[in-house]
Protein backbone atom coordinates (compact mmCIF):
# COMPACT_ATOMS: atom_id res chain seq x y z
CA UNK A 1 0.00 0.00 0.00
CA UNK A 2 1.40 3.34 -1.00
CA UNK A 3 1.19 6.03 1.68
CA UNK A 4 2.05 9.72 1.40
CA UNK A 5 4.19 11.24 4.20
CA UNK A 6 1.24 13.34 5.37
CA UNK A 7 -0.85 10.19 5.89
CA UNK A 8 1.74 8.07 7.71
CA UNK A 9 0.47 8.87 11.22
CA UNK A 10 -3.05 7.82 10.28
CA UNK A 11 -1.79 4.59 8.68
CA UNK A 12 0.26 3.71 11.78
CA UNK A 13 -2.73 4.30 14.04
CA UNK A 14 -4.68 1.58 12.25
CA UNK A 15 -2.13 -1.26 12.40
CA UNK A 16 1.52 -2.05 11.94
CA UNK A 17 2.60 -3.49 8.61
CA UNK A 18 5.26 -6.22 8.47
CA UNK A 19 7.38 -4.22 6.00
CA UNK A 20 7.89 -0.50 5.38
CA UNK A 21 9.86 0.93 2.48
CA UNK A 22 10.80 4.62 2.33
CA UNK A 23 12.64 5.92 -0.73
CA UNK A 24 13.39 9.38 -2.06
CA UNK A 25 15.82 12.27 -1.99
CA UNK A 26 14.62 14.47 0.86
CA UNK A 27 16.65 13.39 3.94
CA UNK A 28 14.70 15.05 6.75
CA UNK A 29 11.28 13.75 5.71
CA UNK A 30 12.71 10.25 5.26
CA UNK A 31 14.44 10.33 8.63
CA UNK A 32 11.37 11.59 10.45
CA UNK A 33 9.11 9.04 8.74
CA UNK A 34 11.44 6.19 9.75
CA UNK A 35 11.63 7.53 13.32
CA UNK A 36 7.82 7.67 13.52
CA UNK A 37 7.56 4.06 12.35
CA UNK A 38 10.15 2.95 14.93
CA UNK A 39 8.28 4.79 17.68
CA UNK A 40 5.03 3.03 16.72
CA UNK A 41 6.88 -0.29 16.76
CA UNK A 42 8.26 0.34 20.25
CA UNK A 43 4.79 1.21 21.48
CA UNK A 44 3.55 -2.10 20.04
CA UNK A 45 6.21 -4.07 21.90
CA UNK A 46 8.96 -4.33 19.28
CA UNK A 47 11.79 -3.50 21.68
CA UNK A 48 14.77 -5.15 19.99
CA UNK A 49 16.50 -3.58 16.98
CA UNK A 50 19.07 -4.57 14.36
CA UNK A 51 20.64 -2.50 11.60
CA UNK A 52 22.06 -3.47 8.21
CA UNK A 53 23.52 -1.28 5.45
CA UNK A 54 23.83 -2.37 1.82
CA UNK A 55 26.80 -0.46 0.43
CA UNK A 56 27.27 -3.05 -2.29
CA UNK A 57 24.27 -5.20 -3.20
CA UNK A 58 26.46 -7.90 -4.77
CA UNK A 59 28.71 -8.43 -1.74
CA UNK A 60 26.07 -7.93 0.96
CA UNK A 61 25.15 -11.06 2.95
CA UNK A 62 21.46 -11.34 2.11
CA UNK A 63 21.32 -14.75 3.77
CA UNK A 64 22.25 -13.13 7.08
CA UNK A 65 19.35 -10.71 6.68
CA UNK A 66 16.97 -13.60 5.97
CA UNK A 67 18.18 -15.46 9.07
CA UNK A 68 17.75 -12.34 11.20
CA UNK A 69 14.12 -12.16 10.12
CA UNK A 70 13.48 -15.78 11.03
CA UNK A 71 15.37 -15.87 14.35
CA UNK A 72 13.97 -14.65 17.65
CA UNK A 73 16.10 -12.26 19.69
CA UNK A 74 18.10 -13.60 22.65
CA UNK A 75 15.36 -12.69 25.14
CA UNK A 76 12.44 -13.51 22.86
CA UNK A 77 11.60 -9.86 22.19
CA UNK A 78 9.89 -8.67 19.05
CA UNK A 79 12.32 -6.79 16.87
CA UNK A 80 12.69 -4.16 14.20
CA UNK A 81 15.20 -4.72 11.42
CA UNK A 82 16.46 -1.54 9.78
CA UNK A 83 17.80 -2.04 6.27
CA UNK A 84 19.41 0.93 4.54
CA UNK A 85 20.10 0.72 0.78
CA UNK A 86 21.68 4.08 -0.21
CA UNK A 87 21.37 3.39 -3.94
CA UNK A 88 17.77 2.19 -3.62
CA UNK A 89 18.69 -0.87 -5.73
CA UNK A 90 18.95 -4.26 -3.98
CA UNK A 91 20.43 -6.07 -6.97
CA UNK A 92 19.36 -9.49 -8.26
CA UNK A 93 20.03 -11.48 -5.08
CA UNK A 94 18.62 -8.73 -2.88
CA UNK A 95 15.46 -8.49 -4.96
CA UNK A 96 14.94 -12.24 -4.59
CA UNK A 97 15.62 -12.07 -0.86
CA UNK A 98 13.15 -9.22 -0.27
CA UNK A 99 10.49 -10.96 -2.34
CA UNK A 100 10.96 -14.17 -0.32
CA UNK A 101 10.80 -12.17 2.91
CA UNK A 102 7.38 -10.84 1.92
CA UNK A 103 6.15 -14.34 1.10
CA UNK A 104 7.04 -15.65 4.57
CA UNK A 105 6.66 -12.74 6.99
CA UNK A 106 7.35 -13.21 10.70
CA UNK A 107 4.76 -11.57 12.96
CA UNK A 108 7.48 -10.89 15.54
CA UNK A 109 9.58 -8.83 13.12
CA UNK A 110 9.07 -5.53 11.31
CA UNK A 111 11.39 -4.68 8.42
CA UNK A 112 12.03 -0.98 7.71
CA UNK A 113 13.80 -0.33 4.40
CA UNK A 114 15.19 3.12 3.61
CA UNK A 115 17.07 4.18 0.51
CA UNK A 116 17.77 6.79 -2.09
CA UNK A 117 15.60 7.39 -5.11
CA UNK A 118 15.90 4.29 -7.32
CA UNK A 119 16.42 4.75 -11.03
CA UNK A 120 14.02 3.51 -13.68
CA UNK A 121 10.58 2.06 -13.18
CA UNK A 122 11.44 0.10 -10.05
CA UNK A 123 7.77 0.13 -9.04
CA UNK A 124 7.14 -2.47 -11.72
CA UNK A 125 9.66 -4.90 -10.19
CA UNK A 126 8.46 -8.08 -8.50
CA UNK A 127 10.22 -7.28 -5.23
CA UNK A 128 8.66 -3.83 -4.98
CA UNK A 129 5.19 -5.16 -5.78
CA UNK A 130 5.64 -7.83 -3.09
CA UNK A 131 6.44 -5.16 -0.49
CA UNK A 132 3.60 -2.93 -1.65
CA UNK A 133 1.15 -5.83 -1.42
CA UNK A 134 1.79 -6.80 2.22
CA UNK A 135 3.40 -3.65 3.58
CA UNK A 136 3.67 0.12 3.17
CA UNK A 137 5.67 1.95 0.50
CA UNK A 138 6.41 5.66 0.58
CA UNK A 139 8.17 7.88 -1.92
CA UNK A 140 9.47 11.13 -0.45
CA UNK A 141 10.05 14.09 -2.75
CA UNK A 142 11.49 17.58 -2.07
CA UNK A 143 8.73 20.02 -1.22
CA UNK A 144 7.67 22.75 -3.63
CA UNK A 145 8.10 26.37 -2.54
CA UNK A 146 4.42 26.56 -1.56
CA UNK A 147 4.51 23.35 0.46
CA UNK A 148 7.79 24.37 2.07
CA UNK A 149 6.05 27.53 3.28
CA UNK A 150 3.18 25.49 4.69
CA UNK A 151 5.65 23.11 6.35
CA UNK A 152 7.53 26.02 7.93
CA UNK A 153 4.29 27.63 9.14
CA UNK A 154 3.27 24.37 10.79
CA UNK A 155 6.67 23.86 12.44
CA UNK A 156 6.77 27.44 13.72
CA UNK A 157 3.33 27.00 15.26
CA UNK A 158 4.36 23.73 16.89
CA UNK A 159 7.41 25.51 18.32
CA UNK A 160 5.21 28.20 19.87
CA UNK A 161 6.24 30.95 17.46
CA UNK A 162 3.85 33.26 15.64
CA UNK A 163 4.97 34.48 12.23
CA UNK A 164 3.48 36.86 9.70
CA UNK A 165 3.35 36.10 5.98
CA UNK A 166 6.50 38.13 5.25
CA UNK A 167 8.49 36.15 7.82
CA UNK A 168 7.34 32.81 6.43
CA UNK A 169 8.07 33.89 2.85
CA UNK A 170 11.57 35.11 3.74
CA UNK A 171 12.38 32.00 5.76
CA UNK A 172 11.11 29.81 2.90
CA UNK A 173 13.32 31.67 0.43
CA UNK A 174 16.40 31.22 2.62
CA UNK A 175 16.02 27.50 3.33
CA UNK A 176 14.13 26.21 0.29
CA UNK A 177 15.28 22.78 -0.80
CA UNK A 178 17.02 22.17 2.52
CA UNK A 179 14.57 21.08 5.22
CA UNK A 180 17.40 20.09 7.55
CA UNK A 181 18.54 23.71 7.52
CA UNK A 182 14.92 24.83 7.93
CA UNK A 183 14.54 22.73 11.07
CA UNK A 184 17.76 24.12 12.50
CA UNK A 185 16.69 27.71 11.84
CA UNK A 186 13.27 27.10 13.42
CA UNK A 187 15.00 25.63 16.49
CA UNK A 188 17.16 28.76 16.64
CA UNK A 189 14.09 31.00 16.39
CA UNK A 190 12.40 28.94 19.12
CA UNK A 191 15.27 29.69 21.48
CA UNK A 192 15.09 33.42 20.74
CA UNK A 193 11.35 34.01 20.32
CA UNK A 194 9.31 31.23 21.99
CA UNK A 195 5.85 32.56 22.81
CA UNK A 196 6.39 35.60 20.60
CA UNK A 197 5.63 36.61 17.04
CA UNK A 198 8.32 37.23 14.46
CA UNK A 199 8.42 39.22 11.26
CA UNK A 200 10.85 39.68 8.41
CA UNK A 201 13.17 41.77 10.62
CA UNK A 202 13.66 38.95 13.13
CA UNK A 203 14.15 36.37 10.39
CA UNK A 204 16.77 38.55 8.65
CA UNK A 205 18.61 38.95 11.95
CA UNK A 206 18.82 35.27 12.82
CA UNK A 207 18.46 33.11 9.71
CA UNK A 208 21.31 32.41 7.31
CA UNK A 209 20.74 31.78 3.62
CA UNK A 210 20.77 27.98 3.32
CA UNK A 211 18.66 27.59 0.19
CA UNK A 212 19.66 24.67 -2.00
CA UNK A 213 18.13 24.27 -5.42
CA UNK A 214 17.96 21.28 -7.71
CA UNK A 215 17.48 20.99 -11.44
CA UNK A 216 13.99 19.68 -10.66
CA UNK A 217 13.21 23.05 -9.02
CA UNK A 218 14.35 24.76 -12.22
CA UNK A 219 12.15 22.59 -14.42
CA UNK A 220 9.08 23.06 -12.20
CA UNK A 221 9.54 26.84 -12.06
CA UNK A 222 9.93 27.07 -15.84
CA UNK A 223 6.95 24.83 -16.61
CA UNK A 224 4.96 26.64 -13.91
CA UNK A 225 5.45 29.95 -15.82
CA UNK A 226 7.30 31.49 -12.85
CA UNK A 227 10.04 33.32 -14.74
CA UNK A 228 11.58 35.23 -11.77
CA UNK A 229 11.88 32.04 -9.76
CA UNK A 230 13.25 30.08 -12.71
CA UNK A 231 15.98 32.68 -13.24
CA UNK A 232 16.75 32.72 -9.51
CA UNK A 233 17.03 28.94 -9.34
CA UNK A 234 19.32 28.88 -12.39
CA UNK A 235 21.55 31.49 -10.74
CA UNK A 236 21.58 29.38 -7.58
CA UNK A 237 22.62 26.28 -9.54
CA UNK A 238 25.37 28.27 -11.26
CA UNK A 239 26.64 29.59 -7.91
CA UNK A 240 26.63 26.05 -6.51
CA UNK A 241 28.89 24.90 -9.32
CA UNK A 242 26.40 22.82 -11.31
CA UNK A 243 27.59 22.12 -14.84
CA UNK A 244 25.57 23.92 -17.55
CA UNK A 245 25.90 20.83 -19.77
CA UNK A 246 24.03 18.76 -17.18
CA UNK A 247 21.36 21.43 -16.75
CA UNK A 248 20.81 21.61 -20.51
CA UNK A 249 20.57 17.82 -20.71
CA UNK A 250 17.83 17.71 -18.08
CA UNK A 251 15.90 20.58 -19.67
CA UNK A 252 16.11 18.92 -23.07
CA UNK A 253 15.04 15.59 -21.59
CA UNK A 254 11.96 17.20 -20.08
CA UNK A 255 11.02 18.88 -23.35
CA UNK A 256 11.43 15.57 -25.22
CA UNK A 257 9.16 13.82 -22.72
CA UNK A 258 6.45 16.46 -23.11
CA UNK A 259 6.69 16.26 -26.91
CA UNK A 260 6.37 12.47 -26.65
CA UNK A 261 3.27 12.83 -24.47
CA UNK A 262 1.66 15.20 -26.99
CA UNK A 263 2.47 12.78 -29.83
CA UNK A 264 0.91 9.84 -27.99
CA UNK A 265 -2.21 11.86 -27.13
CA UNK A 266 -2.54 12.91 -30.77
CA UNK A 267 -2.54 9.21 -31.67
CA UNK A 268 -5.49 8.62 -29.35
CA UNK A 269 -3.83 7.40 -26.17
CA UNK A 270 -5.23 8.24 -22.74
CA UNK A 271 -3.28 11.23 -21.27
CA UNK A 272 -2.40 9.37 -18.09
CA UNK A 273 -1.10 6.37 -20.00
CA UNK A 274 0.74 8.62 -22.45
CA UNK A 275 2.55 10.36 -19.58
CA UNK A 276 3.40 7.06 -17.90
CA UNK A 277 4.90 5.66 -21.12
CA UNK A 278 6.85 8.89 -21.65
CA UNK A 279 8.44 8.71 -18.20
CA UNK A 280 6.46 11.47 -16.47
CA UNK A 281 6.21 10.69 -12.75
CA UNK A 282 2.75 10.71 -11.20
CA UNK A 283 3.46 13.74 -9.00
CA UNK A 284 4.47 15.73 -12.10
CA UNK A 285 1.48 14.80 -14.25
CA UNK A 286 -0.81 17.67 -13.16
CA UNK A 287 1.91 20.18 -14.11
CA UNK A 288 2.47 18.57 -17.52
CA UNK A 289 -1.29 18.46 -18.10
CA UNK A 290 -1.43 22.23 -17.53
CA UNK A 291 1.45 23.10 -19.84
CA UNK A 292 0.01 20.95 -22.63
CA UNK A 293 -3.29 22.75 -22.22
CA UNK A 294 -1.86 26.27 -21.98
CA UNK A 295 0.89 26.16 -24.59
CA UNK A 296 0.38 25.51 -28.32
CA UNK A 297 2.14 22.79 -30.28
CA UNK A 298 4.36 25.35 -32.02
CA UNK A 299 5.75 26.25 -28.57
CA UNK A 300 7.15 22.73 -28.16
CA UNK A 301 8.45 22.65 -31.73
CA UNK A 302 10.49 25.80 -31.06
CA UNK A 303 11.56 24.43 -27.67
CA UNK A 304 12.77 21.24 -29.32
CA UNK A 305 14.72 23.24 -31.91
CA UNK A 306 16.37 25.30 -29.19
CA UNK A 307 17.24 22.13 -27.27
CA UNK A 308 19.09 20.92 -30.36
CA UNK A 309 20.95 24.22 -30.52
CA UNK A 310 21.93 24.01 -26.83
CA UNK A 311 23.12 20.45 -27.38
CA UNK A 312 25.37 21.57 -30.25
CA UNK A 313 26.59 24.52 -28.21
CA UNK A 314 27.46 22.31 -25.23
CA UNK A 315 29.53 20.08 -27.56
CA UNK A 316 31.40 23.00 -29.11
CA UNK A 317 29.58 22.59 -32.43
CA UNK A 318 27.95 26.05 -32.30
CA UNK A 319 29.09 29.50 -31.19
CA UNK A 320 27.75 31.30 -28.14
CA UNK A 321 27.93 31.51 -24.34
CA UNK A 322 26.34 28.36 -22.88
CA UNK A 323 25.28 29.96 -19.59
CA UNK A 324 23.78 32.99 -21.34
CA UNK A 325 21.91 30.84 -23.85
CA UNK A 326 20.69 28.50 -21.10
CA UNK A 327 19.37 31.50 -19.17
CA UNK A 328 17.59 32.79 -22.28
CA UNK A 329 16.15 29.32 -22.92
CA UNK A 330 14.84 29.05 -19.36
CA UNK A 331 13.19 32.46 -19.72
CA UNK A 332 11.49 31.38 -22.95
CA UNK A 333 10.48 28.03 -21.49
CA UNK A 334 8.73 29.75 -18.58
CA UNK A 335 6.51 31.73 -20.93
CA UNK A 336 3.35 30.63 -22.68
CA UNK A 337 4.33 31.87 -26.14
CA UNK A 338 7.71 31.21 -27.73
CA UNK A 339 9.41 34.41 -28.98
CA UNK A 340 10.39 34.52 -32.63
CA UNK A 341 14.03 35.40 -31.97
CA UNK A 342 16.73 34.34 -29.55
CA UNK A 343 20.21 35.77 -28.98
CA UNK A 344 21.76 33.23 -31.33
CA UNK A 345 19.40 34.25 -34.14
CA UNK A 346 20.56 37.88 -33.94
CA UNK A 347 24.30 37.15 -33.71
Amino acid sequence: MNVYPDNLTQALSRKLAPVYMITGDEPLQMMEAADEIRAACRQAGFTDSERYQVDNARSFDWQALTMAGQTMSLFGDKKVINLHIPSGKPGVEGASSLKSWCEAVNSDTVLIITGGKPEGRFQNSAWFKAIDKIGVTMQVWPLSAQKTGQWIQSRLKAAGIGADAAAVELLTERVEGNLLAARQEIEKLAILYTGQSVGAREVLASVTDSSRYTILDLIEAALGSDTPRAVKVLEGLKAAGDAPVLICWHLSSEVRKIVAVQSRIDKGENPGQAMFKSGIWKNRQPLVTRVLRDRPRVFWLRASADCSYLDRLSKGMASGDLWAETGAFVTRLSGTRWPLLRAADIA
